[in-house]
């Protein structure tokens, strides 16, 4: 179970709606409103409003007259082009990272904690160390418009797949050890080529997933 914190409340809320559409707890179609979720969630209406206009632009809910909101879940074309954008521009900010960093050890050390978590199975604190992976990566960049871009494409949908699919945690330490050993190599080629690869198989699975999800629900 996801648990909401008391910092970013909106964040935390979008997080477990996001979690409630991924599992089928909140089922595409089904009707809802900000008085029951703040009610279920315990916190006040304004974060409640402020998650469900991220989840609008996200096209997982369509907010409709008299506060009512209805679950659409997602659809394969969406999906398809979020993780194909993504692709291009983490790409970049992965080679530009490559070009610019001088010193990798700040991605060797959330590595070398993934890497112990790879046999406890912790999916929710590998979930957490999986987002440090990344966002270093931009860091290292150095280009505040891609690190943007990028965190705006990382929210929601691509870290919660890493709670449910323990093959795509395992996967991606693995992966994560592929690219940091291509990023301190220069070897571009195989940066692009495994930057594709991580993305395209998250992207697959959550597929998937909503595929059977809406099959399953007519």
């Amino acid at each position: 179970m996801l648990e909401i914190q008391q910092t970013s409340i909106r964040d935390q809320v979008a997080l477990k709606l996001r979690h409630e559409i991924f599992t089928g707890q909140l089922a595409i179609g089904e009707q809802i409103r900000q008085e029951t979720i703040a009610m279920r969630y315990q916190v006040s209406r304004m974060p409640i409003r402020e998650a469900f206009l991220m989840l609008e632009a996200e096209g997982f809910i369509s907010i409709l007259p008299n506060k009512r909101v209805l679950v659409l879940g997602m659809s394969k074309k969406t999906l398809t082009d979020h993780f194909d954008t993504r692709v291009l521009i983490e790409t970049e900010t992965t080679l530009q990272a490559s070009r610019k960093c001088t010193d990798f050890s700040s991605l060797q050390h959330i590595l070398k904690q993934s890497e112990h978590l790879d046999e406890t199975m912790d999916r929710q604190r590998y979930s957490k160390l999986n987002d440090d992976f990344h966002r270093e990566i931009w860091r290292l960049a150095d280009n505040a418009a891609l690190q943007s871009t990028c965190a705006y494409l990382w929210r929601g949908i691509t870290s919660l797949s890493l709670l449910y699919f323990s093959e795509a945690m395992q996967r991606s330490i693995d992966d994560h050890k592929r690219l940091l050993d291509a990023m301190m190599n220069r070897d571009e080629p195989k940066i692009i080529e495994l930057v594709r690869e991580h993305i395209v198989s998250t992207r697959d699975a959550i597929i998937e997933h909503f595929e059977k999800l809406y099959n399953g629900s007519n």
